[in-house]
């Protein structure tokens, strides 16, 4: 994966994904807390953000999640973490994505717009 620089048509892009945060996440990417990458077949935008020794995927944008995911997770692991933590409000959708990976639900976040699902694989 590639680190990359935030611009306006790739905003647009993960605008889906970050739903009301979507403010929040620009600054957290500006600042340096999160950080926005491109997969190798440059079809897919991910948002990460370090926490201790968990990467949480903030946000994907994009196509090609399934053909991507060993990506994140060999990411991941050469970056030295011990999991990954998913948040997503499509959790059928991540789960048909990381089929065959042992993901768990750890959290369901109930909001006033919907669910925000949490999901964590142990690496």
């Amino acid at each position: 994966m590639q680190k990359i620089n935030l611009t306006k048509e790739i905003l647009r892009v993960l605008k889906p994904a970050l739903f009301l945060a979507k403010g929040t996440i620009k600054r957290e990417i500006k600042k340096g807390i999160s950080h926005l990458y491109i997969t190798r077949n440059n079809k897919l935008y991910v948002v990460l953000r370090p926490e201790n020794k968990e990467l949480v995927v903030v946000a994907v944008a994009g196509s090609q999640l399934y053909q991507s995911r060993q990506e994140i997770v060999n990411f991941a692991i050469n970056s030295g973490f011990n999991s990954i933590r998913f948040h997503t409000r499509k959790p059928d959708l991540l789960k048909k994505a990381l089929t065959g990976l042992n993901i768990k639900l750890i959290e369901i976040r109930r909001g006033l717009f919907g669910s925000e699902y949490v999901f964590n694989l142990a690496l």
